[in-house]
């Protein structure tokens, strides 16, 4: 694909490019090398640590989401000016007002318990395999926790939705309920009370936003276990990778709702519901600010040691 952005970049000659993955960055510094045309490059990673692979000397501004991230780029020899903490941008809505007792009332939610959200959906089911599999396996002592109410989001997944509604029959579930595709995510997001998820870099921000403490379920890789070890350390979710330790989890927060309040308060040190708008504004600054670039043959730079390793 590589010709073709170039191409493309060479037509449409654009004013500035945002760029939220590795590929892409990369992509486009090598056609706007190629196109000579002076375009800033705004990169905006999308989870809470910086993969090495970013283009770093080339890169116009970093929008990243917190301290830390910018910690772990100054050894690569990245500007000051160069970095901006904004957040992770989110959908519109997340954090915004709603009358909970509405919408609750609409959707044929209690109003007198825990609302928790299961997010197993998405458009490709297989990294939710194991997710899956696990919440299998906790959902014969859900019954077991009567002052939660469970809510599975399988998505546009009609057949694990299907399975879900056998499961629920089969074994008599009272406190779950399966939902089909929603559309209205903020406002379903702030009639909860948790949110029980995988530690994606856009699904954690979201429930930032929508001030929704997490319980992390699974074992988390590359950047997931980067959210994962963020998000742990400022006590803003918990981790959890087997049904025991899960049961665990929500038998503590059964007994101790004060658990997720304290989450709450944590987790104001990373939200920022305005990063869209923020990162934009930032971007714009840039335009019509590239100077020209050097010729040269070859560059080559050394930067330190990395502020994080993992």
């Amino acid at each position: 694909m590589f010709p073709a952005l170039t191409d493309y970049v060479e037509k449409r000659k654009p004013a500035l490019v945002i760029c939220t993955h590795i590929t892409a960055a990369n992509a486009i510094v090598g056609a706007r090398m190629l196109s000579g045309q002076r375009f800033p490059v705004v990169c905006v990673p999308t989870d809470y640590e910086i993969e090495g692979w970013w283009p770093h000397k080339e890169t116009d501004l970093f929008c990243v989401a917190t301290e830390a991230m910018a910690e772990t780029l100054r050894p690569r020899k990245v500007a000051e000016r160069k970095m901006k903490i904004t957040g992770i941008p989110v959908r519109g809505g997340l954090g915004d007002a709603f009358d909970v007792a509405e919408i609750r009332e609409s959707l044929g939610l209690p109003l007198d318990k825990t609302i928790v959200l299961i997010m197993a959906g998405a458009h490709l089911p297989q990294p939710y395999v194991r997710f899956r599999a696990t919440m299998d396996e906790a959902l014969p002592y859900m019954n077991g926790l009567p002052k939660m109410h469970f809510v599975f989001l399988p998505g546009r997944d009609e057949e694990y939705s299907l399975h879900l509604c056998r499961q629920q029959e089969a074994m008599s579930i009272e406190n779950m309920t399966v939902m089909g595709y929603v559309d209205k995510m903020p406002a379903l997001m702030a009639a909860s009370d948790l949110a029980i998820c995988k530690s994606g870099g856009l699904t954690v921000t979201e429930c930032l936003c929508a001030r929704l403490p997490m319980v992390l379920l699974g074992r988390s890789y590359g950047q997931e276990k980067a959210n994962t070890r963020m998000l742990t350390s400022l006590g803003v979710g918990m981790h959890v990778t087997t049904a025991r330790e899960l049961l665990g989890a929500l038998r503590h927060l059964h007994a101790n709702p004060s658990s997720l309040k304290a989450m709450l308060v944590n987790g104001e040190i990373l939200r920022r519901p305005d990063a869209a708008y923020d990162i934009a504004a930032s971007s714009l600054d840039l335009m019509g600010s590239i100077p020209e670039p050097k010729k040269h043959f070859a560059q080559f730079y050394w930067g330190g040691k990395p502020a994080h390793t993992r």
